[in-house]
């Protein structure tokens, strides 16, 4: 099978294009499953904290329309690609037992879990660190990815890459980012939660690269060892980036001992092999 469990709709706010190309894109990519996991606004946090916190998703009743539409077009679509309806949800220290009774208002397949900014150092998305030496948020990154698999809440870790794409890598000779990734994963590992591939991270480590090595191929020789399960996306913000680079990812992950990843209905997990060629 080829899926696609990562992909935003303009419910979002920041993605391009009607959802129906979403999907007719992802059918000539020849995907089985298309997983659309917009984000969830932080509109349940309190006043204050909604006054400092950066902000993208659907409020509740954008979440309606959402989840109404694909489910119409799931219908529309059913001989020929497989819909599933899923949300990103940030993960906030304090906050698990709100977030946790409004994903259980709405009939999703699958949860995604991420990490956009650490409120410690300031309720804005990570790229917009003003810090010289960013080993303490490196350090709060990851201990945050584990408290966000051990929650409970989500079915996959998305983009555990994040930090290193848009935060500066830690200059100090002292910090060691490596163990950091193999205990997010050996955590996730620990707490039956997925975690995600995604394109972006592949991408990135193809154009980029640091002086101690190679942390996506690091991530993924985790991943391997600790033999977790796997949701794979493209977090496609645009029709034409619908399972984008999948031919070189695929082949790559392959290479790596990786040919399984998760499908979720009503999140329950299977695992199908990878399609290749």
């Amino acid at each position: 099978m080829l899926v696609d469990y990562h992909v935003h709709t303009p419910y979002c706010g920041h993605a391009q294009g009607k959802i129906i190309d979403y999907i007719e894109s992802g059918i000539a990519a020849g995907l089985s499953e298309i997983g659309f996991a917009d984000h969830l606004g932080r509109y349940y946090l309190s006043r204050s904290q909604k006054r400092r916190y950066w902000d993208w998703g659907m409020d509740e009743k954008a979440c309606s329309r959402y989840f109404e539409e694909l489910a119409g077009l799931r219908d529309v679509y059913n001989d020929r690609i497989a819909i599933k309806i899923g949300m990103e949800v940030d993960f906030i220290a304090g906050a698990e037992d709100i977030a946790g009774q409004l994903i259980e208002k709405f009939p999703c397949d699958f949860i995604l879990g991420s990490i956009h900014c650490l409120p410690e150092f300031g309720w804005r998305h990570l790229a917009e660190t003003s810090l010289n030496d960013t080993s303490v948020m490196y350090a709060a990154y990851f201990t945050q990815a584990c408290e966000c698999v051990k929650s409970g809440l989500f079915n996959s870790l998305a983009h555990l890459d994040f930090i290193w794409r848009y935060v500066k890598w830690p200059k100090r000779k002292s910090i060691d980012v490596y163990p950091m990734i193999h205990d997010a994963v050996s955590c996730a590992a620990k707490n039956d939660c997925c975690i995600e591939i995604n394109a972006n991270g592949y991408l990135w480590s193809q154009l980029y690269t640091i002086r101690q090595g190679d942390p996506f191929a690091y991530m993924i020789k985790s991943i391997n060892e600790e033999n977790v399960a796997v949701t794979i996306g493209s977090d496609a913000h645009s029709p034409s980036h619908v399972a984008k680079l999948f031919p070189q990812l695929i082949e790559y992950l392959g290479t790596e001992g990786i040919r399984q990843v998760e499908v979720l209905t009503k999140k329950k997990r299977k695992s199908v092999t990878l399609k290749t060629g």
